[in-house]
């Protein structure tokens, strides 16, 4: 699966658990794998099988709630989520209380808060888990008001997992001074064309909270659109790569240009078919924006941008699983974010033709504007159900997942003015990193 060939790893698993259809191990891994590949409702068929055979398991109830949760089922997800923290110890139970501390709104009182702060005295040995319930209850205390104890909650969740997830901001900057210094116009130019044209694909960058998974919902409620997610595929069609920078990839051959589009092209096409258009808004492409744009030339992009403060201030509450070190401390988020304002700027001069740059802020003050500015853009003819993207019916699996079941609100937007004080070692990364 981590090939990105679904077919082949859901057949084999699918054999695997014919070889013994009672194991309730083997069934929940099948769903799991569907549910990676993007199929959570057939990943809910076999968990609910495997439920009626076992309807007190608590991974089964911990698997279910999590993608009731992602397919918008919140009162089935909160439910099955409930029922595996009551059979869990208190360390176990981390991971459904931070789904579930994302289904509601709490207030000062909540029984729920009493029992986060009982979770996480009772768990010490386990840094990841305790952590975990630092992040869920600091967004119950924030709910609540709490703003001191849940800021406090936040940090010391960070603290317990960022030395084992070191990430030191140099050797980042090193990269994207390569990236801009040396991947200019003159460079691609230089470069062998791909033959793939990639007209199918839609990327949309930006920072994590930044709105890019709303702007996949809103183009993923057209017909057209078959889907989108974080792909994670571009790199593992790219995997011959010696390496992704100037020197790496300047003596690639046109025929390995062409290969590395037509095997992501099949990848895309073996999750969601041969027709329509795909939003891929993996993360960190914003790294590998020109050689995607060289390897498919067809394909659109769109990047999405929002105030640096309210950008922190959502990350740093944000308990990612994995794969964003650099989300671990303030500090590090303002390296990484004037990072990403150096790469926006490089790629947007390069390319202004070929990326829309959003501002979140403007898509929700006039979204009829913008919306339709979007769909011009992917060369997409418009269709009324793009404005009501809150009703479309599908899986969602990032931290997003709860807003863009919601019309657009503006309440986030200019938010972490109120927290300027907490945000201030930001602010102080983020000027000392790019002066402008």
């Amino acid at each position: 699966m981590t090939m990105g060939e679904i077919d082949l790893a859901l057949n084999a698993m699918r054999r695997f658990v014919a070889l013994a259809p009672e194991d309730g191990g083997r069934l929940l891994q099948l769903g799991s794998l569907l549910a990676q590949a993007g199929q959570t409702q057939a990943a809910v068929v076999e968990a609910e099988r495997l439920l009626r055979k076992h309807p007190s398991h608590p991974s089964v109830l911990h698997f279910l709630g999590t993608c009731y949760a992602q397919l918008g089922r919140s009162v089935d997800a909160e439910r099955a989520l409930r029922g595996a923290i009551a059979a869990l110890a208190p360390a176990a139970s981390a991971w459904p209380w931070l789904t579930l501390v994302d289904l509601k709104k709490f207030k000062v009182g909540d029984s729920d808060i009493d029992a986060l702060r009982a979770a996480v005295a009772r768990t010490d040995a386990d840094n990841e888990a305790k952590s975990t319930l630092l992040y869920a209850l600091g967004k119950a205390l924030m709910d609540a008001g709490q703003t001191e104890e849940g800021f406090r909650a936040y940090l010391h969740g960070a603290s317990l997992v960022a030395p084992s997830r070191a990430y030191d901001p140099r050797p980042a900057r090193r990269l994207v001074d390569e990236v801009v210094g040396g991947m200019t116009e003159r460079f691609f130019d230089s470069l062998p064309a791909s033959a793939a044209s990639g007209a199918r694909a839609i990327f949309v960058l930006g920072l994590p909270r930044s709105g890019t998974t709303l702007v996949e919902q809103i183009l993923a409620s057209h017909g057209q659109v078959a889907g989108g997610a974080e792909l994670n595929l571009f790199r593992t069609a790219a995997m011959a790569l010696p390496g992704f920078g100037p020197r790496e990839t300047a003596g690639v051959s046109a025929d390995d240009w062409t290969s590395i589009g037509e095997d992501y092209l099949h990848l895309v096409e073996q999750r969601f078919g041969p027709s329509g258009k795909v939003v891929d808004k993996t993360l960190n492409h914003s790294r590998l924006l020109g050689l995607i744009r060289h390897v498919l030339p067809g394909a659109r992009f769109v990047w999405l941008r929002r105030d640096p403060g309210d950008a922190a201030w959502s990350i740093f509450r944000t308990r990612f699983a994995q794969g964003m070190d650099w989300s671990w401390s303030l500090e590090t988020i303002g390296s990484y974010v004037a990072d990403e304002d150096r790469l926006h700027a490089h790629w947007t001069a390069l390319y202004p033709e070929d990326i829309l740059t959003l501002r979140y802020e403007d898509l929700v003050a006039d979204p009829e504007t913008w919306i339709r500015r979007l769909l011009d853009h992917c060369r997409l003819p418009f269709d009324a159900r793009v404005m009501d993207f809150h009703k479309t019916e599908r899986t969602v699996q990032t931290a997003s997942v709860g807003q863009v079941r919601q019309p657009l609100y503006s309440s986030s937007i200019g938010g972490s003015r109120r927290y300027a004080e907490y945000l201030a070692p930001f602010f102080k990364a983020y000027e000392a990193a790019d002066p402008s």
